[in-house]
């Protein structure tokens, strides 16, 4: 009979040390994911290159008008985003505060995805002219977009000025 209390109680210690391995392996993993979440564009694929050129295109926006590389007559922001991507939703009240913040004078949002979610992106971006567009549609490929959501300033000859992943992380010098 000692004998089985014996191991009993050696195999509830072995089972407590392997609770407490685990639990700090769990505690290690969420450091290491928030970290990573830190590095954003880092870790993903690149954004176009400031000193890009957009190509042509021509999309119509949601109130029926047609919109070109034209558009960029000025400094203009331009925003990307998809309705099937958790960081476009976590991202849209960021953008429309940088908005209000900046009041930049041309504003393009490009929405791709479903169209009725689309319209929801559309609704809260009163300030921007709206194209809602399908996946890789003409002004996503005139901007080179390989992630979402994707920000950009373009100056009036239609070139990249900054591109990244938040709007809160385009350069200062070019707001307003």
């Amino acid at each position: 009979m000692p004998y089985l209390v014996a191991a009993v109680v050696l195999l509830g210690l072995v089972c407590l040390v392997n609770l407490v391995l685990t639990l700090a392996v769990v505690r290690r993993l969420r450091v290491h994911t928030l970290r990573l979440a830190e590095l954003g564009p880092a870790t993903r694929a690149p954004l176009v290159q400031p000193g890009t050129r957009l190509g042509d295109f021509s999309a119509t926006t949601v109130e029926g008008e047609t919109v070109s590389r034209a558009f960029f007559s000025g400094p203009s922001v331009v925003a990307v985003f998809s309705t099937e991507c958790a960081s476009c939703h976590e991202r849209l009240p960021e953008f429309t505060s940088f908005l209000a913040e900046t009041r930049p004078e041309r504003v393009l949002a490009v929405v791709t995805g479903d169209p009725d979610e689309a319209g929801r992106f559309a609704r809260e971006l009163t300030s921007a002219t709206v194209v809602l567009e399908p996946m890789g549609g003409p002004v996503s490929r005139a901007l080179q977009v390989s992630q979402f959501p994707s920000f950009y300033l373009v100056d009036g000859d239609a070139v990249v000025v900054a591109a990244d992943t938040a709007p809160g992380r385009l350069p200062a010098a070019t707001r307003g």
